[in-house]
């Protein structure tokens, strides 16, 4: 018995000195002890929790801003499908040859914007979504199309009734927004509809700013700047809308990003605590459809490392993860990655000198993705 209470002293000890150097570390203050006491609480859970985790793959999980707060309190998400939704895009055809790069990573070239943050929004479906219009653009149109396009024109204008309701910062899904941009101009770059929505507390959707997006075809388009015209969506592999979800084609995902960067939506239960590193399949728990709360855009692959994984970009600010990012086991359906995988269609009217000069862009692009991330420190 002695050794039982000895124990446990040690431990509550253990667990007071992490948090008196959690709370320096990351300046945190409390209005009361009755407060601290609670923050502590959920701290100590975090601890346990964090253990768990890595005791089931890769040591990817640490402490976090997140830490010491309730689950409303962290990052948020934001993922929302209708049920029984039933999807009819086609499937993604490539339009070059198979070429089975060892790894690509569309990070370092203008297909991919710096990191964003949605804040305390669930705005996550907008993100994705207008991460994915970015990416297109450029790839269409050529690096001189590489443009910050606006989630906030997606999360206030995005109609909440019908087949693919959406409902701003309570929840949506990409297929919704591509399907709102079939029904305007196009989605607007982020100088002419800014983001808006609070970055540290929750906040009502803001309205949608009606006579900026008519304007982005009325006779002052030209002042609004660049858009990006989208004309529909494909997935890149077979969606899964019910189910384990354990079988999905990894293949097919793997060659459309070959291509191009892919907006995925994923089961993030996990995601708080991760810190770097590759995460496993293991330790993110269900691919199953009904798990899935959260997207975000594949940006690439690397079979190299000693544990194969895919490159995801997040929209959690840069301080998340590797620099806004995560890496995903790549032998599995790790989160659910490929259950619903989208790219949309975007529409550029090209002179043949001009699609020219974006296909060399292209291929510039792909050969700086496919060389880059033998360069990067393999995890």
């Amino acid at each position: 018995m002695v050794k039982i209470v000895a124990a446990v002293f040690v431990a509550g000890a253990v667990a007071s000195d992490q948090w008196e150097q959690y709370k320096k570390d990351f300046q945190k203050t409390y209005m009361s002890d009755a407060e601290e006491a609670d923050r502590k609480a959920i701290f100590t859970e975090t601890l346990d929790r964090i253990e768990k985790l890595n005791a089931k793959g890769n040591a990817v999980f640490g402490l976090t801003w997140t830490s010491d707060r309730k689950p409303e309190e962290k990052h948020a998400k934001g993922y929302k499908k209708p049920a029984g939704f039933v999807p009819n895009a086609p499937i993604y055809e490539k339009k070059q040859e198979v070429r089975s790069p060892a790894g690509i990573n569309w990070r370092f070239t203008e297909a991919i914007t710096p990191i964003k943050n949605q804040g305390q929004c669930g705005s996550c479906w907008a993100f994705s979504a207008t991460s994915a219009i970015e990416s297109q653009l450029a790839l269409v149109g050529g690096e001189e199309y590489s443009i910050e396009l606006a989630p906030q024109q997606i999360t206030s204008c995005t109609p909440s009734s019908g087949t693919y309701g959406c409902d701003g910062c309570n929840g949506g899904f990409t297929e919704g927004a591509y399907e709102y941009l079939e029904t305007v101009a196009g989605l607007a770059n982020s100088f002419y509809i800014p983001y808006e929505q609070s970055l540290t507390a929750s906040s009502l959707t803001k309205i949608c700013p009606t006579k900026k997006v008519e304007a982005m075809s009325g006779p002052d388009a030209a002042l609004s700047g660049g858009f990006a015209a989208v004309t529909g969506y494909t997935y890149a592999t077979p969606p899964c809308t019910s189910g384990a979800c354990s079988s999905q084609d990894l293949t097919k995902l793997q060659q459309a990003l070959e291509e191009t960067p892919v907006s995925i939506c994923v089961n993030a239960g996990a995601w708080n605590d991760y810190t770097g590193g590759v995460m496993t399949s293991a330790q993110c728990g269900s691919m199953a459809a009904d798990e899935q709360d959260h997207c975000v855009q594949a940006t690439g692959f690397n079979t190299t490392a000693p544990t194969p994984y895919w490159i995801v970009r997040n929209s959690w600010a840069s301080g998340w993860g590797e620099k806004g990012y995560i890496y995903l086991e790549m032998s599995e359906n790790t989160c659910g990655l490929a259950d619903d995988a989208t790219i949309p269609t975007v529409s550029l009217n090209l002179s043949p000198e001009e699609e020219m000069k974006a296909a060399a862009s292209r291929d510039r692009m792909y050969s700086v993705a496919t060389m880059t991330y033998q360069h990067q420190i393999t995890v």
